[in-house]
């Protein structure tokens, strides 16, 4: 008996840190120390560590879609916000109308701010929050604007949130690539499995087969994930032969 092989190369992203994580589990089920497998163990938590913080990294990086699709949400709900003030201007009750002409300069001051760049616009938006909400809460409210106004206010912290997101981000580059670091994990893993291949030949201690054992089928699930991902990628790409029937 000895351990499995499996071609990690053709592991997507996440399959390969799952497939590490199950190995870890496993040892830490069965104890490194148990084992005879501490250091290379403790050496292989090392770069996996490095795997989880890259691919964390990653996924971070996807944020850039959030924001703009974020900022697209906030432009809607103060056109929506600002087209509902200007056709309060033509309401029936008096003081609707008044109320609506004196929100229309605050309205005028502001501009159209969903045309501003990003940053200018947050705030921008808060700024015009703080005279809706402030002195002229009477207004809005008269208006009918008071669910405008609490959901722009949502639009914009939620848009702001995600801008601060990507600036911590930034501000916690590591310069780790993601390819070399699963380099790294697969050496590490190796080397732990070589070394327990080399004990139960030399010891024949059963903990090393019940490990070998659990191992394998943790590794034959993946390959076979590969295994269904390549047949389908063949199945997709082989063109069909074309029967011309005979006249």
């Amino acid at each position: 008996m000895k351990t499995e092989t499996v071609r990690t190369s053709h592991l997507r992203n996440d399959e390969h840190f799952q497939f590490n994580t199950e190995f870890r589990d496993l040892v830490d089920k069965t104890g490194p120390a148990t084992l005879k497998i501490q250091s290379q163990y403790d050496a292989f938590l090392s770069a996996f560590s490095l795997e989880d913080e890259a691919l964390k990294k990653i996924m971070k990086s996807a944020i850039t879609a959030d924001i703009q699709a974020a900022d697209h949400v906030r432009d809607v709900t103060f056109r929506g916000m600002a087209g509902a003030a200007k056709a309060a201007l033509d309401h029936f009750n008096p003081d609707v109308q008044a109320a609506a002409k004196r929100l229309k300069i605050v309205f005028d001051t502001y501009g159209n701010v969903a045309n501003k760049p990003l940053n200018e616009e947050t705030s921008a938006i808060y700024n015009l929050l703080q005279e809706l909400k402030g002195p002229y809460a009477a207004d809005v409210s008269r208006t009918g604007l008071t669910d405008w106004v609490a959901e722009l206010e949502a639009n914009n912290s939620a848009f702001d949130k995600l801008v601060k997101d990507r600036y911590d981000e930034s501000a916690a580059r590591t310069g780790l690539v993601l390819k070399e670091v699963r380099l790294q994990v697969d050496a590490a893993y190796r080397t732990v499995t070589e070394r327990i291949d080399a004990l139960l030949l030399i010891e024949g201690d059963k903990v090393y087969e019940d490990f070998i054992r659990q191992l394998n089928v943790i590794i034959e699930k993946y390959k076979n994930a590969i295994a269904q991902r390549q047949g389908r990628k063949a199945a997709k790409t082989a063109a069909p032969e074309t029967v011309t029937p005979e006249a």
